[in-house]
Parts: structure tokens; C-alpha cells; sequence
């Protein structure tokens, strides 16, 4: 579906069909990216290993961090030169060895630190590497290329057959905005839940950051660093 068929199927779900609207389209086409983007943080819908912008990274020999691009969601799969890195955390390499954030050498280990408010994703490579290189990502993303007012050709960067279950959440904005006329918190719940049962729960940040903390200790072998 594109954006035009979009919009006139969120009006009919809201029984917003005539003028003067209740909701703008400007205010339609808004929910309609949050809806995109709820839907990729839940389901992890585009998975990318082509763009550019996302998926290369170029490294310089002494740096250990670089700063992802903020679509980026979740990492599946990092090389470094041609070389598959494992995804390790602070935690696990303490346990390892004290001193391993003055190391340089060839990275053989990433760890993945999430966004903060004032930060983007960042990977960090282990050991620091000790020559410049690329680095080739598989990635979970967001969408990059949001719908905009105006362009009705525009089509959500997810699957077409998930395009029409994002009107749930956009009936669920809708009628939880506060207004006289719209508010209605009871469909805008049965809305959230009905989204919901399509592409799952909002992932929670402390859980994720938990499960990847926990993996299992490694073993150093020699002539590892």
C-alpha cells in the first residue's frame, strides 16, 4: 500500500471520512512512521546487509569504537576484514582479563553498547584493532526512508503485507490523543492490543541488555591477544 492508501484506509478505520477532519493527513502520515518503526523495534522486520550508510563501516588502526548508524537496531553479524567477529560484553571480558581495553592487535570480539538519549549505537572492537580496515555489518534496522506528506506513491520500507496492521497504530495514536472529539481510550487500547498481536511486545532495553551480558564465559586460549 502506498501512503495515498494509507490515509484513506485510516480514515475509514476511524469513521474520519469527511472534511472538515478530525485528524490532518500531515498528523496521519506521523503515526503512520511511528507505526513503521514500533513495528521493526518488535518484530525486527528489515534486515539489511547492502546499505552503505548502514552496513560498512570504514575502521582506522588504534580506534576501538565507532558510532552505528542510529536506524540500527539490533547486530547480527560483524566482519572485520573479511574475518567474523564474536559478540562478547564488559562483563565476560572482565572475567577474561583486566587489562583487555589497552589491547590492540586483530579484532576477534564486538561488543554491541545500545543507544542512550544523548548517544548513538556503538560497536567496540576486541582487542583495539592494530591496522585499518572495514567493517561489514548484517543488521536489524528501522526505517531510513520515512513516509512524507505529499509524496502518495511513498510505500513502507516493511513487507506489503504487514502495511494494512499498521493502522492499528494508528487508530491506537489517534484516538488517544487528547481532543474532545477523538479521545476514546478504550479503542485506542483494543487497537494497541490488536497491533500488538500482529508484531509482538515493545522489547524491553534493561531485559535485552540482561540476555547479552550473559554469554557464556570465554576460555582464553593461548596466544588469543
Amino acid at each position: 500500500m502506498n501512503l495515498e492508501q494509507l490515509i484513506e484506509a485510516s480514515r475509514a478505520a476511524l469513521q474520519d471520512q469527511h472534511e472538515p477532519y478530525l485528524w490532518e493527513d500531515k498528523v496521519l502520515v506521523g503515526y503512520l512512521n511511528e507505526a513503521v518503526q514500533e513495528a521493526c523495534e518488535r518484530a525486527k522486520l528489515i534486515e539489511d546487509s547492502t546499505t552503505e550508510a548502514v552496513c560498512r563501516i570504514a575502521v582506522t588502526a588504534g580506534q576501538a569504537s565507532y558510532a552505528l548508524h542510529p536506524s540500527v537496531l539490533e547486530v547480527r553479524r560483524i566482519a572485520f576484514n573479511g574475518r567474523v567477529l564474536t559478540e562478547s560484553s564488559f562483563q565476560a571480558l572482565d572475567e577474561q582479563d583486566h587489562a583487555w581495553e589497552s589491547r590492540q592487535g586483530m579484532p576477534f570480539r564486538f561488543i554491541y553498547e545500545q543507544p542512550t538519549s544523548a548517544a548513538k549505537p556503538t560497536i567496540r572492537l576486541v582487542p583495539a584493532p592494530a591496522v585499518d580496515g572495514v567493517l561489514r555489518l548484517v543488521v536489524y534496522r528501522g526505517a531510513i526512508k520515512p513516509l512524507a506528506e505529499g509524496v502518495d506513491t511513498g510505500k513502507p520500507e516493511i513487507a506489503d503485507r504487514f502495511h494494512v496492521k499498521l493502522i492499528d497504530w494508528v487508530c491506537r495514536c489517534a484516538y488517544l490523543r487528547p481532543d474532545p472529539d477523538g479521545y476514546d481510550p478504550n479503542k485506542g487500547q483494543t487497537h494497541e492490543a490488536l497491533f500488538e498481536r500482529t508484531f509482538g511486545a515493545r522489547p524491553d532495553a534493561n531485559v535485552q541488555r540482561k540476555r547479552r551480558d550473559k554469554h557464556p564465559r570465554i576460555v582464553k586460549m593461548k596466544g588469543s591477544w
